[in-house]
């Protein structure tokens, strides 16, 4: 694919083949930037102890990590953003010669300054499986999902990603008037802005019936999508829903999101690969077995 583009590698489950997919968009990617808003590139998983496939980049690409994770004698220094406590300094980096590295560390909005500041070929963003929602912080993310088995978990998360990349634009009025706001915000049936939360968290019982419009810019509880058979909903994050609803009527997001690829492992269950198909039965995208990449 051509021109700039964010890219969210998303598995499922932890040895789903994730960091597979990773090398292997990033062997054709010259003028990529890769990233991660968890950790990838280490020898042995932090948590299992299992060991893990390294991060491969080379002198074409360039690398948004923690600092202590680069070695400056491989990294020429670009820029530094923010301060992690656990990885240092937000840092981009050249790498000097082909090399590995671990990926961490890296919050959405530096995500997002990357975005709008850099012009990479791609952003590749290793998407940890406990933060599903950053892959909906920046409008037009592209998401890779790597699906390891087909229980429970593994179904609720693609439903949830499905469910994100159906949503539409809200029209451009409304989001000229929203994007850029924080909390829960209405507008009247009359045209007028007005905050009703900080949060759906810290929602109190509100009539809704002046409203056309309620925006969210944080997490969206149950509670307040069984709003839209009142008014529309417009999400700042599609991704940060309790809970995937019946239908996506009247809900609309700011950040709009897409499920490109989903990849799975033909080894962990040998009807995986059916249950998606049914699954995606109205959409064009592609399925592709991690096993076949080389």
């Amino acid at each position: 694919m051509e021109g700039k583009e964010i890219v969210y590698i998303v598995g499922t489950k932890k040895g789903a083949g994730k960091t597979t997919v990773l090398n292997r968009i990033l062997r054709d990617c010259e003028g990529c930037c890769v990233t991660s808003v968890g950790m990838d590139g280490e020898e042995k998983d932090s948590l299992t102890g299992e060991p893990k496939p390294r991060v491969r980049v080379n002198t074409a690409q360039f690398v948004l990590t923690g600092e202590r994770f680069l070695d400056l004698s491989r990294f020429e220094v670009l820029e530094v953003f923010s301060y992690n406590p656990i990885a240092g300094y937000e840092t981009l980096a050249r790498p000097l010669i082909e090399t590995d590295v671990i990926v961490a560390g890296t919050s959405g909005s530096t995500i997002r300054q990357l975005s709008q500041n850099f012009h990479f070929a791609r952003i590749i963003v290793d998407g940890a499986l406990d933060r599903l929602v950053h892959a909906g912080v920046v409008d037009g993310a592209k998401i890779f999902l790597v699906v390891h088995g087909e229980g429970a978990d593994s179904l609720r998360i693609l439903r949830k990603v499905l469910f994100a990349s159906k949503l539409a634009k809200p029209p451009s009025e409304v989001e000229i008037i929203v994007k850029d706001l924080e909390g829960v915000w209405a507008i009247t049936k009359s045209g007028q802005l007005v905050k009703i939360s900080d949060s759906c968290l810290t929602l109190r019982q509100t009539n809704y019936d002046e409203f056309e419009w309620l925006y969210v810019s944080g997490i969206v509880t149950t509670s307040v999508l069984r709003l839209r058979d009142k008014l529309n909903l417009c999400l700042n994050n599609p991704l940060a829903v309790a809970e995937v609803p019946d239908s996506f009527d009247n809900i609309y997001t700011v950040n709009k999101v897409a499920l490109e690829k989903v990849f799975i492992n033909s080894s962990s269950q040998r009807g995986l690969s059916t249950t998606l198909r049914r699954l995606l039965k109205d959409s064009s995208i592609e399925i592709e077995d991690v096993l076949t990449l080389d």
